[in-house]
């Protein structure tokens, strides 16, 4: 049994967005229709792709980061801190006297980032463990997803 508290910030909250948002058909079409855009533009002498382009590269994170920041004025449960409970039966989320308790075989897929590990609870919901919090816990959370979760939906690194 592993406990891990957490209080999400911002940038964890963005970590994870960018992360889902890239790694979806939608996010990367944009992303390579936008650099098509102004690479073409610019050797075509066509400034107005070139323009339209830069916008859909920029366009993701510039949402992301007003969508966080909207997140965190009206969700006021996201300024509290979580308690993350990894066992054998699952991952428990403690928020002050709440908690749920999700099993090992219903996640959908862990995943981590430079800064995050990524328990996804449903394709888009997730619960976020931020590297920096887990600290010296981190390698323990990590052995405990690995002991629990089907290889086939780990790919945390």
């Amino acid at each position: 049994m592993v406990e891990v508290e957490v209080k999400l910030r911002a940038a964890d909250l963005y970590d994870y967005n960018l992360r889902h948002s890239y790694t979806n058909l939608a996010g990367i079409l944009a992303t390579i229709v936008g650099f098509v855009g102004v690479g073409y533009g610019i050797y075509s002498k066509y400034y107005l792709l070139a323009i339209v382009g830069a916008v859909l590269i920029v366009y993701t994170p510039l949402i992301l980061i007003l969508k966080v920041n909207q997140a965190f004025v009206i969700t006021p449960a996201l300024k509290d801190p979580f308690k993350y409970v990894l066992d054998e039966s699952g991952l428990t989320v403690w928020q002050g006297e709440k908690n749920h308790t999700y099993s090992w075989e219903d996640m959908v897929k862990a995943v981590s980032t430079g800064r995050s590990i990524i328990l996804y609870t449903t394709k888009y919901n997730a619960t976020i463990i931020p590297r920096d919090q887990a600290g010296e816990k981190l390698p323990l959370v990590i052995q405990e997803i690995s002991k629990y979760i089907d290889p086939k939906k780990n790919r945390i690194k």
